[in-house]
């Protein structure tokens, strides 16, 4: 419900970026923000390049009892398995033990609070990886006493995502691609040349596809997944058709999106070629049924 609200479902996709073969990513970089705003809320971002002034903030943070969301670079994370570089990974900072050298960490990656050794940690929060330096950056928000009407919210969340998709929006890390339903026209239009694009290490190029679309916090499809879980969840408690026919199309993309991490996975290039010109064509769908929300 949360991802969904911030409106900060996206589409990027770049093939000419310095140290990786490509990047695709389903979200904007401005989600952090844009959910204080459909929610009535503040957001306020502070960064430093002092990693002990940054450590320092956090604990403040939590000893308030206002756990900070923060930017963590996957490789340093100890728990995590994926080992790839992405210094854009929120996770939210619950607890600290100075006397054991551990932080506890919420994760959407995993379902219970994960142990995360100061080392490690401070490695992750003060990464100069992929897209960009991280910078020990954290979010506070300044919660309303009461949520706005729902309806309202789900609107201006689906304005959010038609801008996104239809316009530049901004990018996670800055870095230079295409966007929104260009970017998907461009990944389509890409796709099937990509044997003799990654000539020599197609396999290497499929297992990204497949760690991008699945793992580093996209909820398993690219953030499809969780797009569609949100707009069935709010078709339960507005019992609205409309956003009910959303969430349907919705789902299609998502399981589309699945199926193409497992054709990559399974390196059967006819079964992820025809995943992704479905994709191209449901993209569109997906987002002119939400649209009709407004």
């Amino acid at each position: 419900m949360v991802f969904g609200l911030s409106g900060g479902y996206g589409f990027f996709y770049a093939d000419q970026l310095p140290g990786v073969p490509f990047y695709l990513v389903g979200r904007v970089g401005s989600m952090e923000y844009d959910v204080a705003a459909h929610l009535g809320a503040a957001a306020h971002i502070q960064s430093t390049d002092d990693p002990d002034e940054g450590w320092q903030a956090i604990k403040d943070a939590i000893d308030r009892g206002d756990p900070p969301l923060v930017w963590a670079d996957i490789a340093h994370l100890e728990y995590l398995r994926v080992r790839m570089v992405n210094t854009r990974h929120a996770i939210v900072i619950c607890a600290y033990d100075d006397d054991q050298q551990i932080a506890w960490v919420a994760d959407n990656d995993r379902d219970e609070l994960q142990p995360c050794p100061y080392p490690s940690l401070r490695r992750a929060l003060n990464s100069d990886g992929f897209p960009s330096p991280n910078r020990s950056t954290r979010f506070r928000y300044d919660w309303p006493s009461t949520l706005p009407n729902l309806e309202d919210a789900v609107r201006a969340a689906a304005a959010t995502t038609s801008a996104n998709m239809r316009e530049e929006p901004d990018v996670v890390g800055g870095l230079r691609g295409t966007s929104g339903l260009a970017g998907v026209s461009h990944f389509v239009h890409a796709f099937p040349d990509w044997t003799e694009t990654f000539e020599g290490t197609l396999p290497q190029a499929l297992g990204l596809l497949t760690v991008l679309i699945v793992k580093a916090g996209t909820g398993g499809a690219m953030f499809r997944s969780l797009q569609a879980d949100y707009l069935q969840q709010a078709a339960d408690a507005l019992r609205d058709p409309t956003v009910a026919k959303a969430a349907e199309t919705a789902t299609a993309l998502s399981n589309q999106w699945k199926g193409l991490a497992a054709s990559a996975a399974a390196h059967n290039l006819d079964a992820a070629r025809d995943n992704v010109q479905r994709i191209g064509h449901l993209e569109h769908e997906a987002l002119q049924a939400l649209e009709a929300l407004l």
